[in-house]
C-alpha cells in the first residue's frame, strides 16, 4: 500500500440510491436540494471508508460530473477534500486525473446506452450519442472514464449504481473492483431503491476494502491505436460533426475514427457531444 494514498472520486447523479428520473434532479425540481444532500452523503461515505482504510491519506479529489458539475454541496463534504465543479472541462468526468493518484472511485454511475431495465441509461450525451464502440466493443461512461484513468496508471477500485450497471462492471473489470448496488431497475425511469442509509454504510465498507487491496488492482486500458465507431441520435448531428477532421461518415448517423490513445479519443468524443448539443439546441 502506498505510504501516502491519493484518491480520485468521480460522481454522477443518475446512479445514486434515491433517484429514478431526470425530472427529479432538474434545477427547478422541488426535490433537487434534498437529493443533492443525499448525493453528498453518498460521496462522504466513500471518503470515510478511504480515510478509515489508510493512515496516511493525501489528496482526495471529488469530481462533480453530472451535467454542468454543480450538484454536490461543498459545505457538507468531509473536511480536507478538493471539489472539482463547473464546466467546460477538457476531461469532464475525470478532470485532473493523473499519475499522482493511486485509486479511482465512481459513485452514482449508470449503465451504457441501450441497457434494458437500466436507470436513465446513456453514454455521455443522451441528446447526441446513440452508442459507442471501442475496438469492436460497446462501451459507456464507466469504461471510457476508467480507461482515461488507466492511461495514467490509476486503477478503478469501486463503482456504485443500479444493478444493471453492476452487471456491466463485473463483465468489463472482473471481481477485483468493489461494487455497491444502489437500486434495482424496473424500467428506464422506475426502480426499487435501497434505503440511503444502507447504501451509505455499504459504500463506506466497500471503499475501505478497495483501498486495502489497492496493490492488487490493475489499471484498465484500451488497446492502442483506438478504433472507434460512434452513432449519433439524428442526421442533423451527423451533418455537424462530419466537419471534424479524421471522422469518416460511414452512414447517415454512424461514424468511424482512429486515435493514437485514450486521451485523444476522449477529446474527440467530447467535441462530438458538444457539437451535437449545439445542433439540437440552436439548429432545430
Amino acid at each position: 500500500m502506498p505510504a501516502r494514498l491519493n484518491a480520485f472520486i468521480s460522481f454522477d447523479f443518475e446512479g445514486m440510491s434515491a433517484v429514478s428520473s431526470w425530472r427529479e434532479i432538474k434545477k427547478d425540481s422541488s426535490s433537487l436540494q434534498r437529493l443533492q444532500m443525499l448525493a453528498t452523503d453518498e460521496v462522504n461515505a466513500t471518503i470515510r471508508g478511504i480515510k478509515r482504510a489508510h493512515k496516511h491519506v493525501g489528496d482526495i479529489t471529488v469530481c462533480d460530473s453530472h451535467a454542468a458539475g454543480e450538484n454536490l454541496l461543498i459545505e457538507r463534504l468531509e473536511k480536507g477534500v478538493y471539489l472539482t465543479k463547473g464546466s467546460p472541462r477538457n476531461y469532464y468526468m475525470v478532470e485532473g486525473i493523473n499519475e499522482n493518484y493511486d485509486i479511482l472511485f465512481f459513485i452514482g454511475y449508470h449503465a451504457m446506452v441501450g441497457t434494458k431495465r437500466a436507470l436513465m441509461d446513456h453514454s455521455y450525451s443522451s441528446s447526441s450519442i446513440y452508442n459507442i464502440k471501442v475496438n469492436g466493443k460497446y462501451v459507456g461512461e464507466t469504461e471510457i472514464n476508467a480507461a482515461v484513468a488507466g492511461h495514467h496508471g490509476v486503477p478503478l477500485g469501486l463503482v456504485s449504481g443500479d444493478d444493471q450497471l453492476i452487471k456491466e462492471v463485473k463483465k468489463f473489470f472482473g471481481a477485483y473492483v468493489e461494487t455497491v448496488i444502489t437500486k434495482y431497475g424496473i424500467s428506464r425511469h422506475a426502480a426499487k431503491c435501497r434505503h440511503p442509509a444502507d447504501v451509505q454504510e455499504e459504500l463506506e465498507n466497500k471503499a475501505f476494502k478497495a483501498v486495502k487491496k489497492v496493490k492488487k488492482l490493475k489499471p484498465f486500458t484500451f488497446k492502442r491505436p483506438i478504433k472507434a465507431e460512434l452513432e449519433v441520435v439524428q442526421s442533423l448531428i451527423g451533418d455537424v460533426v462530419e466537419l471534424i477532421p479524421g471522422l469518416k461518415r460511414v452512414e447517415t448517423r454512424r461514424f468511424s475514427f482512429t486515435t493514437k490513445d485514450t486521451l485523444e479519443f476522449y477529446r474527440v468524443l467530447r467535441l462530438i457531444c458538444n457539437l451535437g448539443m449545439h445542433a439540437t439546441t440552436n439548429l432545430t
